[in-house]
């Protein structure tokens, strides 16, 4: 969810491994400059359409990078279990770990109204956080991150993730 920390805890995981990228859903969405429908856009399927385009163009360059021995790091909202079987199927049978920064809807709230306005999301996404709570609960390890820095998330990701976070 917005302020759970994605953004900026991803590059730091990457920068644990001798050789990783970053892979940031954003940015690949915000490649489309005319005609995009972004997350909870209007028309609905045109905005699906290009989620599941952005999934799997994220998966198609995890991949390229993963033959070539560079560790791919994903970050993007997945609200959905379809969205999160498609992007599996997309990199198996590659190992997939899946990690969800999940502090409380309290903490998402205040560290997103503590961004510039420019950068805060500008719509209640508390329907979406409870949504995924319920759509993907058990799936990967749920992260707290409510009381760690970025640095700490990203150390906890990179000694634990293949024990607690593999599908």
């Amino acid at each position: 969810m917005p302020g759970s920390g994605k953004s900026t805890v991803s590059p730091l995981v990457a920068a644990h491994h001798e050789r990783a990228a970053h892979i940031s859903g954003d940015v690949l969405s915000y490649m489309v400059v005319r005609g995009r429908v972004g997350f909870l856009g209007e028309p609905a399927e045109e905005s699906r359409r290009q989620a599941l385009l952005c999934a799997r163009n994220m998966c198609a360059l995890a991949d390229n990078f993963a033959e070539n021995d560079i560790f791919p790091v994903i970050e993007h909202t997945i609200a959905d279990r379809e969205m999160l079987d498609a992007m599996v199927g997309w990199l198996r049978p590659r190992p997939v770990l899946f990690v969800v920064l999940a502090p409380p809807l309290a903490v998402c709230r205040e560290r997103d109204a503590a961004r510039p306005a420019r950068s805060r999301v500008h719509f209640d996404f508390g329907p979406q956080y409870r949504e995924m709570r319920e759509r993907l609960a058990g799936t990967g390890w749920w992260l707290d991150t409510a009381t760690q820095t970025p640095r700490e998330t990203a150390a906890a990701i990179a000694s634990q993730a293949h024990e607690r976070a593999a599908l």
